[in-house]
């Protein structure tokens, strides 16, 4: 294939690619960074996942009702409705249990080309969490109509498309001392890397959405399918956070090939109540990627940070260097790409619950090869969001974004334009 050829085949995919890139967002809920502006610069209190993410303990519920959404004047004096089912059943204190429910509409145009724009039930998942004595065990059952094809755990004929059950996490655990700062899990886990963030589709995050155009581009850690199997040992300490986690494949992909063996892990430091710096690292390889079908070794290793110089105001970062090493085929030769990923997002909460944020990001790598050696150059890619998110009443929030997304493929630029409204209830 020439380069016109394949400038021409790459062009318009990256209106399908947006596409793809909103139709599959049922996001984990309660993964929200910026609660360090109010002193959290840790994970653990909130969440029965100590990198944060999914299922909210009791202080978790509590903090969501006295601090998060909008108070309309006066301060919130039953934080009982933070409680699962607004307190009205009664459940041990040894059990965590949550269920959410998030419904989805989508608007997506490109100049020259007709918008399109759907709506549908995108997330509806049950997650618990029982605890004796220092042993936990956790897990999560749900149903999406699109996407998530790495959770399913039901066979469908189209998988990106069609409704399925799916099973993002399942996990036992040992708190290794009294205090639960040390934790020792094993089973199917939210990859430790990065910002937990709840925009999976982040460029820096995303994996299949993204890998259709970009082959593979992001560290893969998102929260949507990208789990992986595995044993995983995290530290929770007042000021410092880590967790590293040997990879053994998400066994919820088959055939075996498509499994991916290595590890990842963080480390994450506070100098002060508001503010976290940590590095990323994740190297694993795979028999065959499920996108580029060779033999690939993939490796992501970057830099995040977290800071409120003021309490309204949150910055979020992170820059993550890219590498794929592409093994030798009998069709194509040995290929390397390496590029960066980064983004940067601010916070700005106007009102206690109501959230104005800017995200920008930034992309440049070239693709694991497609059909051409040396793989076609893909980028710079850029991206802009500006979202308003409101926490408007108890279990409820609603979240607006327009996205602006720019890609250059053999020097030619083409832009979608994407609007995303979402509401959001869990109990």
């Amino acid at each position: 294939m020439n380069a016109n050829r394949l400038s021409l085949a790459l062009l318009p995919s990256l209106a399908a690619f947006t596409l793809l890139l909103v139709m599959l967002t049922p996001r984990s809920a309660n993964a929200y960074p910026w609660m360090i502006r109010h002193g959290y610069t840790g994970c653990a209190q909130c969440h029965a996942d100590p990198s944060g993410g999914g299922l909210l303990t009791a202080y978790g519920r509590a903090l969501g009702e006295t601090t998060m959404r909008t108070a309309y004047g006066s301060p919130v004096e039953d934080p009982k409705k933070g409680e699962f089912l607004f307190g009205a059943l009664k459940i041990p204190d040894s059990l965590l249990v949550q269920g959410a429910l998030r419904y989805f509409y989508y608007r997506v145009s490109q100049a020259g080309s007709a918008a399109k724009s759907d709506h549908f039930l995108m997330q509806a998942d049950l997650a618990s969490q029982a605890t004796f004595g220092r042993f936990r065990v956790n897990g999560s059952i749900g149903y999406v109509e699109k996407g998530a094809v790495g959770a399913a755990i039901s066979d469908t004929k189209n998988p990106a498309q069609d409704p399925k059950l799916l099973s993002r996490v399942h996990w036992v655990g040992y708190d290794l001392d009294e205090d639960k700062t040390w934790l020792l899990r094993a089973g199917r886990m939210n990859l430790p890397f990065g910002i937990r963030q709840i925009e999976h589709t982040l460029m820096a995050r995303c994996y299949r959405e993204c890998g259709a155009i970009f082959g593979g581009t992001g560290s893969r850690t998102d929260t949507n399918d990208a789990q992986q199997h595995g044993v995983s040992l995290s530290f929770a300490g007042e000021s410092t956070r880590l967790e590293v986690m040997l990879i053994a494949g998400n066994y919820q992909v088959y055939p075996d090939r498509f499994r991916d063996r290595g590890y990842a892990g963080f480390f994450e430091y506070s100098p002060m109540q508001r503010m976290a710096v940590g590095v990323s690292s994740l190297a694993v390889h795979v028999a065959e990627d499920p996108i580029i079908h060779t033999a690939m070794y993939r490796h992501a290793h970057g830099v995040f940070g977290r800071w409120s110089p003021v309490t309204p105001l949150v910055l979020l970062t992170e820059v993550d260097l890219l590498a794929d090493s592409q093994q030798k085929s009998a069709s194509l030769g040995a290929v390397n790409a390496v590029g960066v990923a980064s983004y940067l997002q601010a916070d700005l909460e106007l009102i206690q619950g109501l959230h104005l944020m800017g995200t920008s990001e930034f992309y440049d790598k070239p693709a694991s090869a497609v059909a051409a050696t040396p793989p076609p150059k893909i980028g710079p890619v850029y991206a802009g969001w500006a979202t308003l998110s409101w926490f408007f009443l108890p279990h409820v929030d609603a979240r607006v974004d327009a996205v602006w997304t720019s890609a250059e493929v053999m020097n030619q630029r083409s832009s979608v334009t994407t609007l995303m409204a979402q509401l959001h209830a869990y109990l």
